[in-house]
């Protein structure tokens, strides 16, 4: 009989030292002592623990004022955080709204004492500016954007883009138009540059570039969709805008400044502290959503602005306002506005300086001042019958370019004769006629026919030449032009993580119920899994596999050896739940907030900064989880590993949870996360822990199980349950005999698991700094497209 065995005088079978006493040598039992507890197989009973309530007599200590005790830390502990915050955000938002009044005040003061104040203000702000201009070219008067001859041909063959030439004036704005695949989009997506012409040319002040990526830090380009955190207010999302892509030489007195000046340009002041909400939680109307859409552009202090769809959605009057609000911004800021709108009313089509017009197939109808349209379109036939009907201008114009009705016979510009009225080249011809340009060639109007092995052949090669340098610019962004540098990676980090802390501590009830109250039932959960019924699950069993085989066969049955009883069955269950939950939370990270990051990519966001500032965030949400299952899990479930070991093996299980919920969250739709960390809980908590399937069983897998957290886990946990307390006697007049090292030694053959706690628990942070590292790789070489 070895130490921890009851081997009495005249005894057939040995077993396993009872619960409730301590076996100091195999002859020798007593109960267990008050202040002690003693396991199956205690050689030396364990003493309990501050917080922990022993009895006399017990196999195992009561939870008691352990679990209160950290449960009360953590609630503290956040109380006191959020409170701090709470207090800070108060005061700050009580001096933004003194700030913001005062400015308004000025702004639309009557008094000559204050309208001079502010002039002077202005005149030093400026002043400001122009000392950081490094003595490059003065361009305040803004940029002329001319383009001719404007072309784009698919790698396929079809071209979807021909020929319209046009201007984008300074101090004016444009409103571009046309029929379903007209190219609207896709022509300021080429101006732009997010899309590569295939032919063309383009002018900036008249000179000569291939599209606008050079002056990509003084171009702004708003989106169809309203891309904003929802969860922030409109002061949040428009300053972080603004600190992310001001120039770095910029003060911070001069940053707030232009927010402030920005939302009372947009009528935003009343609402600044109101968050965007979205279907789940009321915020702000539509049309206020979509001029903090144009402000998020608009802050960056832009001359040139590109809007797309900005009235859709909205009503007539807020389209109007909208509309109106960007030919003020055109005039009295210089800008070089150009909007694609979609069947504007006439009060909206007419605040706009000039008309684009494109025809299905990316051919131009018309370009020129607004108030000339009406009369070209007399001229060419289709006269607004502007007493007999109720269509507006702008909804005549596009049913007369979709092909409804031909010119009248008596139009001033008619085609030549024996032509066919075609709608959806005629017009462009009218123009050509009316411009004294040669009408377009019909060879533009049929497409090249291009095979698919050619078509495959130059993605492929567009591919190995654009790619290398978008790599490159999203993980290491340039430092801007010399009037606009731009932020470093540090001070990015900075307003990211802070940002990323707005969004994931809200309030302090959110952060009660959702982590402490959720996570701590999920700590009660696991510890009831090992402590309910009449024989629950033990890192030992009933008696030694050796002794099994010699006893009786009708008692065989309920002769259990080392972990057969389902300890280590349910250890993998718990692997699979905690991981599986961390993903499913940690997915939402990213997940939920693809788009802006898309948008924030295309303005130049360092993504490598973003990556770490958001992963940090998340850091304490990991850490008081782990502790909220640790607490509960701790104190009601006794086992021989130490404390401390018990919330390093949780914490680093919940750390893999999360850093796999990001890789989930990048390669999956955010609507399929849910299920995704399921399956990955599934794959890695039960099919490769090392327990259910062990490695040997699967020699030409064994890679999996060398990446494998859970397997890492699963044997270090292993090590600190089962091999060190049970190997050999640890204290009292036996320490250092043997112990159960046979029964030891078959486990360890059995699970092929030989390492000891520190060296597993340095692999698993291995397998996580690996997957963490992936997940930047992937967050940032991914989706590269739309990131321009």
């Amino acid at each position: 009989c070895n130490p921890g065995f009851y081997c009495p005088e005249n005894i057939a079978l040995p077993r396993f030292c009872m619960s409730r006493w301590e076996c100091k040598t195999p002859s020798q039992t007593r109960k267990c002592p008050k202040n002690h507890y003693c396991l199956q197989g205690t050689v030396e009973a364990r003493k309990c623990t501050f917080g922990q309530d022993c009895k006399k007599h017990i196999d195992a200590p009561q939870g008691g004022a352990f679990f209160l005790l950290w449960m009360f830390i953590i609630i503290v502990c956040a109380y006191i955080g959020f409170l701090i915050r709470d207090r800070y955000k108060d005061s700050k938002r009580e001096r933004i709204n003194l700030e913001t009044q005062d400015y308004y005040d000025v702004l639309h003061s009557k008094d000559e004492a204050a309208k001079e104040a502010r002039a002077s203000a202005d005149d030093e702000f400026r002043g400001k500016l122009s000392s950081m201009k490094s003595g490059l070219p003065d361009v305040e008067d803004g940029y002329r954007i001319e383009f001719s001859d404007l072309r784009l041909t698919l790698p396929g063959g079809a071209t979807v883009m021909r020929g319209p030439s046009g201007a984008l004036e300074c101090g004016k704005s444009t409103a571009i138009m046309g029929a379903s695949g007209a190219g609207k989009t896709t022509i300021m997506n080429l101006i732009t540059g997010k899309v590569k012409k295939t032919g063309g040319i383009i002018t900036v002040n008249g000179e000569e570039v291939e599209d606008l990526q050079r002056f990509k830090q003084r171009t702004a380009f708003v989106p169809q969709e309203d891309i904003m955190l929802r969860e922030l207010t409109v002061l949040d999302n428009i300053t972080f805008s603004a600190n992310m892509r001001l120039p770095a030489n910029w003060t911070t007195e001069m940053k707030r400044e232009k927010v402030m000046e920005v939302l009372c340009t947009l009528g935003l002041t009343h609402v600044q502290h109101s968050i965007i909400g979205d279907e789940f939680e009321r915020g702000i109307s539509g049309g206020q959503r979509k001029r903090v859409n144009v402000g998020l552009e608009l802050v960056a202090d832009p001359k040139i602005l590109f809007l797309d769809e900005p009235t859709t959605g909205l009503d007539s009057v807020s389209a109007s306002k909208l509309c109106k609000t960007l030919r003020d911004i055109a005039e009295q800021k210089r800008l070089t506005v150009a909007a694609v709108i979609h069947s504007p009313g006439p009060e909206a089509f007419m605040s706009f300086h000039n008309f684009l017009l494109l025809q299905t197939g990316g051919r131009l109808v018309y370009y020129g001042p607004m108030p000339k349209v009406e009369q070209y379109f007399e001229d060419i036939g289709f006269k607004y019958p502007r007493d007999e009907t109720l269509t507006p201008l702008a909804d005549h114009v596009l049913l007369k370019v979709s092909g409804e009705g031909d010119p009248s016979p008596g139009a001033k510009i008619k085609l030549k004769a024996g032509d066919t009225w075609d709608h959806l080249t005629g017009f462009t011809k009218l123009w050509h006629m009316k411009q004294g340009l040669e009408p377009p060639c019909d060879a533009d109007e049929a497409p090249e026919k291009v095979g698919r092995a050619a078509a495959t052949w130059a993605s492929l090669k567009h591919s190995f030449t654009e790619m290398p340098s978008q790599y490159k610019t999203l993980f290491c962004p340039g430092r801007g032009d010399a009037d606009r540098p731009t932020i470093s990676s540090g001070y990015t980090f900075f307003i990211c993580f802070r940002r990323a802390c707005n969004q994931n501590y809200t309030t302090f009830w959110s952060f009660f119920f959702s982590i402490v109250v959720f996570y701590g039932a999920v700590g009660f959960f696991f510890a009831s899994l090992f402590t309910i019924g009449d024989d629950p699950p033990n890192v030992l069993g009933g008696y030694p596999s050796d002794i099994c085989s010699l006893a009786y066969p009708a008692l065989r049955s309920n002769c259990k050896d080392l972990q057969s009883n389902q300890f280590f069955a349910l250890m993998g269950s718990i692997v699979f739940i905690q991981i599986a939950m961390a993903a499913a939370t940690t997915s939402a990270t990213f997940g939920c907030e693809t788009a802006q990051y898309w948008r924030e990519c295309s303005v130049g966001l360092n993504t490598p900064a973003y990556f770490f500032a958001k992963s940090a965030a998340d850091l304490p949400l990991c850490v008081v989880s782990a502790m909220a299952i640790w607490a509960p899990f701790a104190s009601i479930f006794a086992t021989p590993v130490s404390k401390g070991n018990f919330f390093v093996v949780l914490l680093l299980l919940n750390l893999f949870g999360y850093v796999s919920g990001y890789f989930i969250s990048f390669l999956v739709p955010y609507n399929y996360c849910g299920l995704t960390s399921v399956a990955w809980g599934v794959w890695w908590g039960l099919l490769f822990n090392g327990f259910n399937m062990p490695i040997h069983f699967q020699p030409a897998l064994k890679f999996i199980y060398y990446v494998s957290a859970p397997r890492w886990y699963m044997e270090g946990w292993f090590d600190v349950s089962t091999v060190y307390p049970y190997k050999r006697v640890r204290s009292g007049k036996l320490k250092g005999e043997p112990y159960y090292r046979f029964g030891i030694g078959r486990a360890q053959r059995q699970y092929a698991f030989w390492n000891r706690f520190p060296s597993c628990m340095g692999y698993m942070i291995l397998c996580i700094m690996a997957l963490y590292i992936v997940d930047l790789v992937i967050i940032t070489v991914t989706q590269v497209n739309k990131k321009k």
